[in-house]
C-alpha cells in the first residue's frame, strides 16, 4: 500500500473516538484475515450475511446498552473463569 493511502487512511480517522478506530480496526480484521485465500478480494466484495446471521441482527435491532454486559463485568468473569 502506497504511503499516499496510508496518509489519506490516517487523515480521515485523525480524531475520530475510540469506538469508531475500534469498528474500523475490526473491520481491517476481517477483511484481511481470508487474504491468503486466492479470492480474498473477491470474497470481501461479496460478502452476505446468512440468514440466521440476519435473524440475530434482526433480533438485537431494538436493544439497548442496559441489554448488554459491560466489557469490564465480561473480562472480569471470564478471567475468574477460566484464569486469564
Amino acid at each position: 500500500m502506497s504511503s499516499n493511502t496510508l496518509h489519506i487512511i490516517n487523515q480521515k480517522l485523525k480524531g475520530e473516538p475510540e469506538e469508531i478506530l475500534k469498528q474500523v480496526l475490526g473491520y481491517l480484521d476481517g477483511i484481511l484475515e481470508n487474504k491468503s485465500e486466492k479470492d480474498w478480494y473477491e470474497h470481501n466484495l461479496n460478502y452476505q450475511l446468512t440468514d440466521e446471521q440476519k435473524r440475530e441482527l434482526d433480533t438485537m435491532e431494538n436493544l439497548t446498552d442496559g441489554d448488554f454486559m459491560p466489557a469490564e463485568e465480561f473480562h472480569k468473569r471470564i478471567k475468574e473463569k477460566y484464569g486469564f
